[in-house]
């Protein structure tokens, strides 16, 4: 063999090498505690379904599923799903968020004047969130009629803003309530269909709603707004640069954290209010992304640590429908859709933020 055909062949030979060791690399870079229980979160999803799409509660205790459904949490916890499908690469959970999106696109409802969608799943109270949580689902499917079904979608959400900037949280009703819910639930899918097709619109309705809601959350403190709020404002300062918007993310997650009234110096926090911990921490991680403040770095932590401690885990005391799932407290004897939804973005995104490895 000549030289030159020995050279070329080792050249190739090592970049092969190469590329093998890349591909370790990036796999143990994928390889923790946090990746285990987020996959196995993921899980507890797949082995939790219905002929629908997924049952809302399961009883590890007893191997049952209660026959109540909750169409919110887990239209919720359908976008999670499509959230692991890309984020693991796993066309299981993607299929998955498929399947809940074909069921509730049957009771989507057409307002031809507006060219508009609403979900018409519980007709006595028809959600303004039901059309977040589709939005943001569909952005992660690959789906017929795509962008035709999310316009429509926001559209509907935009036919309920009021002049003032707030939303009405209910189509078609003067019911009022879930304020501190769905509204930022609706901004954040908004953004995030900026993100994906560009249409001002959707930018300029959130910055409308940017002075209300913060106004309206300083009035009325409460835990329950800050992590949706969090987030659709954390993708309107990455569009804006807006610093005021930066600084009512930091407000909000200040808050937060004394909340938790932690021991020491930002650190061993109570978590005595159980799994909803990971809902609180979604808003946290926004803000640490945005300033690196050890304060949100540690809570994060703690919290993936905390709820970590309240998955199921043991293959020979519980059967397979409960592996993966979020109890509510050390002495809860339930697993639910929304505590699986918010452990894994929570996660997620922790991750992704260098947070947790």
């Amino acid at each position: 063999m000549k030289p030159e055909c020995i050279k070329k062949i080792s050249i190739v030979m090592g970049i092969a090498v190469l590329a093998s060791i890349t591909l370790f690399v990036v796999s143990q870079a994928k390889s923790s505690k946090y990746i285990d229980a987020i996959e196995l979160g993921g899980e507890w999803f797949l082995n939790n379904q219905d002929e629908n799409f997924i049952h809302y509660t399961y009883r590890p205790y007893d191997d049952t599923h209660d026959e109540e459904h909750h169409a919110m949490r887990e239209m919720g916890a359908m976008w999670s799903i499509a959230r692991l499908g890309e984020w693991l690469n796993d066309d299981r959970y993607s299929e998955l968020a498929t399947k809940g999106f074909n069921y509730f696109r049957k009771s989507f409802k057409y307002v031809e004047d507006q060219d508009m969608y609403y979900v018409n799943i519980t007709p006595s109270k028809i959600k303004l969130a039901y059309n977040a949580f589709a939005i943001l689902t569909l952005i992660e499917l690959d789906y017929p009629n795509k962008d035709v079904i999310l316009e429509r979608l926001a559209n509907g959400i935009l036919y309920q803003q009021n002049p003032n900037g707030s939303l009405r949280t209910f189509f078609y009703s003067l019911r009022a309530t879930g304020v501190d819910y769905y509204p930022g639930e609706s901004l954040l899918s908004l953004m995030a269909l900026y993100e994906y097709s560009g249409d001002e619109r959707y930018l300029e309705a959130v910055e409308k709603a940017f002075p209300y809601y913060r106004n309206y959350w300083r009035n009325k403190k409460n835990t329950a707004f800050p992590p949706w709020q969090s987030r659709a404002y954390y993708k309107l300062y990455k569009a804006t640069g807006d610093r005021e918007v930066a600084k009512f993310i930091y407000e909000m997650a200040d808050y937060m954290l004394e909340e938790y009234n932690p021991k020491g110096n930002c650190q061993d926090f109570d978590f005595s209010a159980g799994s909803v911990a990971a809902v609180h921490a979604e808003g946290v991680n926004m803000a640490y992304d945005l300033s690196h403040n050890r304060c949100y770095r540690n809570f994060s932590q703690e919290v993936a640590d905390y709820i970590i401690s309240l998955q199921i885990t043991d293959t020979e005391e519980f059967a397979l429908p409960a592996i993966g799932g979020i109890l509510g407290h050390e002495n809860s004897t339930s697993n639910r859709v929304d505590r699986n939804q918010h452990a894994v973005l929570m996660m997620m995104d922790a991750y992704d933020f260098g947070i947790i490895r």
